[in-house]
Order: structure tokens, then sequence, then C-alpha cells
């Protein structure tokens, strides 16, 4: 098994875990191990569909989809 170091989080954060891991009946490092390993997968649909929403309130300013076709598309040749 790996160990991770994390440096400069911010002290809110720090506190936030801690009152959660306390909330959890759990160590710090257990709270945070738990985080890492309960975060389901990004799927590349799921990423694409988030674009789209960010693209849909004008925080983004191209089109996701067709940009990706393109690129597929360049990969391709």
């Amino acid at each position: 098994m790996g160990d991770i170091l994390i440096r400069n989080v911010p002290s809110a954060t720090v506190e936030k875990l801690k009152r959660r891991a306390k909330r959890h009946g759990r160590s710090l490092q257990a709270e945070v191990l738990a985080l890492l390993q309960d975060e389901p997968s990004y799927s590349g649909d799921a990423f694409v569909d988030a674009l789209e929403q960010l693209r849909a309130e004008g925080k983004l300013n191209f089109d996701t989809r067709a940009t990706l076709a393109a690129l597929r598309e360049d990969r391709a040749r």
C-alpha cells in the first residue's frame, strides 16, 4: 500500500474534514481514505455532459461535442 502526503491544505478544509470524520466515527486519515475510495469514477460521457452544462450556462464558448469529434477524426488519420 502507498502513502500520500498533501501539502498546504487550507485550515478550513482540514477542519471540515475533521468534523466530517467525527460525524462518521473515523479518524481524519480514515475519512479521507473513504472519500477517495468512494468517489465514483468520472466517465467520459459524464465529463462531456458536465462541459455541455457549463456551455449552456455561458461559462464555455466552444461546442464540446464538435471539438471531441474533430479530435477523434484527427486521431483516426
